[in-house]
């Protein structure tokens, strides 16, 4: 989460000549409801249901940047999948500047939340962005390429994948 995915990956998609495919658009397209509705009406479990889905669906497109979600790879089978169907790109931010662009953030973001449903603030949201990092970097890690977000501009993120895929290809 606040990696810049949604903004990256169409700028890689415009670079490679490909399409993009925002798996949280796509579940908000199919269900007819948002992401937070899903969490509140269905559980986080229905949500990864249908991210696992969708991502699956994903196969049938060609030359195509998927933005996954932050915990799509969470589930070993997704990352398997992934690992296995493309090019897995890791978005690396620390925990300090991803809590500060979340916090600014008008994006609606349940797993950033207390245990009364308020938004969390400062101090909290950046332990919550750092126990995610925590408990995800292992996952994380496993991907093909990792790019240092911190302080970089979105033109040159894109741009560093974007050669990387190319001299690899």
């Amino acid at each position: 989460m606040g990696s810049g995915k949604s903004t990256v990956a169409p700028r890689l998609a415009r670079g490679l000549g490909y399409d993009v495919l925002d798996l949280d658009q796509e579940i908000v397209r199919t269900t007819g409801l948002s992401v937070p509705a899903i969490f509140e009406l269905y559980g986080e479990e229905r949500f990864r249901s249908e991210e696992k889905a969708q991502l699956h669906l994903s196969r049938e497109r060609s030359n195509v940047v998927v933005s996954l979600g932050g915990g799509t790879i969470v589930d070993p089978d997704n990352l398997a999948w992934c690992l296995a169907n493309g090019t897995v790109v890791y978005l690396r931010g620390s925990a300090a500047f991803l809590a500060s662009r979340l916090a600014n953030s008008k994006r609606d973001r349940p797993l950033l939340y207390d245990d009364h449903g308020k938004q969390l603030t400062a101090n909290a949201l950046r332990e919550r962005v750092g126990s995610l990092l925590e408990q995800r970097k292992h996952m994380y890690e496993q991907a093909h390429i990792a790019v240092d977000i911190d302080a970089s501009p979105v033109s040159k993120v894109a741009r560093s994948i974007r050669d990387h895929i190319r001299s690899t290809a």
